[in-house]
C-alpha cells in the first residue's frame, strides 16, 4: 500500500516538473503548495512534508549543509551553546546568500542573528512573553533542545513565501492561526502554524501529535458535553424561574470559582519540543474560546439584543414542519412571512421582492449554523427560515455607527477594517471562503434570534455567559503546557460544574433547606451543592436525609457542638465524606463539603498541579 502510494504521489511530482528523487524538490514552487495536506501514515494523519522528509530523505538536512540543529538532527552529545547556533546559521545565511541577488551582509551578521535570538526582544524572550512558552525552566538539562526550537522558529520567520513574526503571529489570537485547508477553507494563517508544527514533528517522537491532538479533542468535547447538559435545563417543563434560577447558580458559582484558582504547575516530566508542540495547539483552542467571546459579546451586549428582550414574543405562524425549498415556501406563503418579518407595516412589492431574493440565502445559513453548531443541529423549518429572514433584514436595515452593523476581525497583519455584515452574507451565499470569526457572528445571530422566537432569549443569554466562564476555564486548563496538568485540572473543573438534570440543585436545596429547618429548628447554611446532585427521586432523598438528620439531632445533644461532624457516605460505588457543623450564637447548621474520597496520589498530584487548595483542608479530603 505504501508503494502504490509512493508511486501515485512521484507520478504527481513528475507531472509538475520535479524530480521525486531530489531534495531539491522540498523548496519548489509548487512543493508548498501541496506540502501541508494531510495524508495517514504509521496510523495517524501527518502533512504531506512530514512523510516525504521521514521516508524519502531522512538524512539529507543531517548530511548536507545544514546539521546540527536541525529538526531530524539527533544531539552528538557534545556541549553546546549559543554560539553553535548562531554560527550555523551564520554560514547558512551565508551559502543561500552568496552570488545571488538578495546578497546582504547583515543578514548573516554574526551580532543581528543573536539579537534575533538572544536579545532584548529576540526570538526567545519573545516566546515567553508573547506564546506563554518560557526555555529556561528547560535550559539546565535540553539546552540541545532550546537551541533547536529557536533555530526552527528562525527558519520558519526567514524562509516563508511571507515574512511573518511568528511569536507575534501566535501571540495575537485569532481563529486565523487555525489550518481549516481540511475543511477545504482557508485561513490566513494557518499555513504558517501547520508548517512550524511540522518542524517540530520531525524532532519528536512519532506519535506524541496525535497524543496531545486527542487530549485537546477529548478536554473541549467534554465541555460541550456539559454546556449540552447545562442547556438541556432550558427544555425543563419547570417554570421558567426555577430555570433561570439554577442558570443563575451554575454561572455565578463559575465566577466564583474563578477566582479562588491558583495558577496551573507542571507536573509531568517535561520534554521541551514536546511542550512547545503542546503549547501551540493549546493557543490554537485558546484562540477559538477566544474569538467565540468576543462574537459573542459583540452580538448579546448589542442595542438590538436590548431590544429583542423588551419585544413580546410573537407565535411562529406555522406548525412545526420540514420546508424542501425556501423560495417556494415563502412565496406560496408570502403575506403570512412579510407579516411576521415586517410587523405593523403595510407589505408592498419591494418587501416581497427582498423576501424572495433572500430567501435563497437560506440554505446557506443553515449549512452554515449547522457546522458551528454541532450539538445544535438545526433542519429548514419555518422557525429557523423566519429567523434567518429576521436576521437579514436586520442587517439591511442598519447604518454606519450602528450595533451590529458591522464586525472587525482581529489578526497579526490583518487589516483593521470592520466588515459589514451584509457584505458577509453576500459572500457566504455566493460560497465564498469567509474568515471563520464572520461565520461565527452570523451564527450566533441566528442563534440568538431562534432562543427569541421560542420565547428562551433571557436563559439562552445566561447559557452563554456560562459558555463564557466555561471557556474562561479551558484557557485556564491550558495555561501550561503539560498533559498531566491538563488533565487533573480538567477533570477537577469539570466536577465543579455540578448539575443535576432530574431536580434542580435550586430545588433540591430549598427542600433539604425547608426538612432542616422542620425537624431540627435549625435555620441552614449551604455551602456547597455537590450533595443536591443525587437528590434525582423521593426515595434516594430521603435516604440521604436521614442520617443526615440523626447525626445533626445528635450533635445537638454533645457539650462541643461547633465541632466539625464528618459523616462517610457510599453512593453509586464511589466513596463520600460530607462535613457540617452549628453555629450556635447563630442557632445555623452550617453544610461545610460533600466531597469524593480522594486517595492520597490523586490529592498529591492535585497539589502539585496547583489545586491544593481543593486537595485539602476545606473543599477535599484524602484517605490519610
Amino acid at each position: 500500500m505504501q508503494q502504490f502510494f509512493d508511486d501515485m504521489l512521484k507520478k504527481r511530482l513528475r507531472d509538475e516538473g520535479l524530480d521525486p528523487d531530489e531534495p531539491s524538490l522540498l523548496d519548489a514552487p509548487f512543493y508548498a503548495e501541496i506540502k501541508n495536506e494531510r495524508v495517514f501514515y504509521k496510523h495517524i494523519f501527518v502533512t504531506l512534508d512530514y512523510y516525504i522528509r521521514q521516508e524519502w530523505f531522512p538524512n539529507v538536512t543531517v548530511a548536507g549543509a545544514r546539521g546540527r540543529f536541525d529538526p531530524q538532527a539527533k544531539w552528538d552529545g557534545k556541549p553546546v551553546d549559543a554560539n553553535d547556533l548562531i554560527e550555523e546559521i551564520r554560514l547558512e545565511t551565508f551559502n543561500e546568500l552568496a552570488g545571488t541577488p538578495w546578497d546582504d551582509e547583515p543578514k548573516y551578521s554574526y551580532e543581528n542573528i543573536k539579537n534575533k535570538l538572544f536579545g532584548t526582544s529576540g526570538l526567545r524572550d519573545n516566546l515567553n512573553q508573547r506564546v506563554g512558552f518560557d526555555t529556561s525552566s528547560y535550559r539546565q538539562f535540553q539546552k540541545y533542545e532550546e537551541l533547536k526550537l529557536l533555530k526552527i522558529m528562525y527558519r520558519t520567520e526567514k524562509h516563508h513565501s511571507e515574512k511573518v513574526n511568528i511569536t507575534k503571529l501566535l501571540g495575537d489570537l485569532s481563529l486565523e492561526i487555525v489550518d481549516r485547508s481540511v475543511l477545504g477553507e482557508m485561513s490566513v494563517h494557518g499555513n504558517v502554524v501547520t508548517e512550524l508544527l511540522t518542524q517540530v514533528h520531525l524532532a519528536i517522537e512519532q506519535g506524541f501529535p496525535a497524543i496531545a491532538n486527542q487530549a485537546i479533542i477529548d478536554l473541549t468535547m467534554a465541555w460541550n458535553e456539559k454546556l449540552l447538559q447545562i442547556g438541556a435545563l432550558t427544555y425543563s417543563p419547570l417554570p421558567r424561574e426555577v430555570r433561570m434560577a439554577e442558570l443563575e447558580r451554575i454561572r455565578d458559582y463559575g465566577k466564583l470559582l474563578l477566582e479562588r484558582l491558583d495558577e496551573p504547575q507542571p507536573v509531568s516530566d517535561k520534554n521541551l519540543l514536546e511542550s512547545f508542540y503542546l503549547r501551540v495547539l493549546q493557543l490554537k483552542q485558546i484562540a477559538r474560546t477566544h474569538d467565540i467571546d468576543r462574537v459573542t459579546n459583540f452580538i448579546n451586549g448589542s442595542k438590538q439584543t436590548k431590544d429583542l428582550r423588551k419585544q413580546e414574543v410573537r407565535m411562529i405562524p406555522f406548525p412545526p414542519s420540514i420546508i424542501m425549498d425556501s423560495v417556494t415556501f415563502v412565496r406560496e406563503y408570502m403575506d403570512a412571512v412579510a407579516t411576521f418579518i415586517y410587523p405593523g407595516e403595510k407589505i408592498n412589492d419591494k418587501h416581497r421582492r427582498f423576501l424572495l431574493k433572500q430567501a435563497t440565502a437560506v440554505p446557506e445559513m443553515l449549512a452554515l449554523y449547522n457546522k458551528q453548531k454541532m450539538g445544535d443541529q438545526q433542519k429548514l423549518t419555518p422557525l429557523f427560515l423566519l429567523s434567518c429572514l429576521q436576521e437579514i433584514e436586520l442587517s439591511h436595515s442598519l447604518s454606519e455607527g450602528d450595533d451590529e452593523n458591522a464586525f472587525k476581525n482581529e489578526y497579526y497583519l490583518a487589516d483593521g477594517k470592520p466588515r459589514t455584515l451584509t457584505s458577509i452574507l453576500k459572500k457566504l451565499t455566493k460560497q465564498m471562503n469567509v474568515e471563520e470569526v464572520f461565520q461565527l457572528v452570523w451564527t450566533i445571530k441566528l442563534e440568538r434570534r431562534i432562543n427569541a422566537n421560542l420565547g428562551r432569549l433571557d436563559e439562552y443569554l445566561l447559557l452563554v455567559d456560562i459558555g463564557t466562564v466555561c471557556n474562561q476555564m479551558i484557557n485556564k486548563t491550558m495555561l501550561v503546557p503539560d498533559l498531566g496538568t491538563m488533565r487533573v485540572w480538567n477533570e477537577f473543573l469539570l466536577s465543579q460544574m455540578i448539575v443535576n438534570e432530574t431536580v434542580p440543585i435550586v430545588l433540591a436545596a430549598g427542600e433539604f433547606d425547608r426538612i432542616i429547618t422542620q425537624m431540627t429548628g435549625l435555620s441552614c447554611e449551604i455551602r456547597t451543592v455537590r450533595l443536591f446532585s443525587f437528590f434525582t427521586s423521593d426515595a434516594i432523598s430521603n435516604a440521604l436525609m436521614q442520617p443526615i438528620l440523626r447525626k445533626i439531632k445528635s450533635a445537638m445533644l454533645e457539650p462541643r457542638q461547633e465541632e466539625l461532624q464528618v459523616m462517610n457516605f457510599n453512593l453509586f460505588e464511589e466513596e463520600f465524606i460530607l462535613g457540617f457543623f452549628i453555629d450556635l450564637a447563630r442557632r445555623t447548621f452550617v453544610l461545610q463539603f460533600f466531597i469524593p474520597r480522594t486517595k492520597d496520589e490523586e490529592c498529591k498530584l492535585m497539589v502539585n498541579a496547583g489545586l491544593g487548595k481543593f486537595a485539602n483542608g476545606h473543599e477535599r479530603f484524602a484517605n490519610m
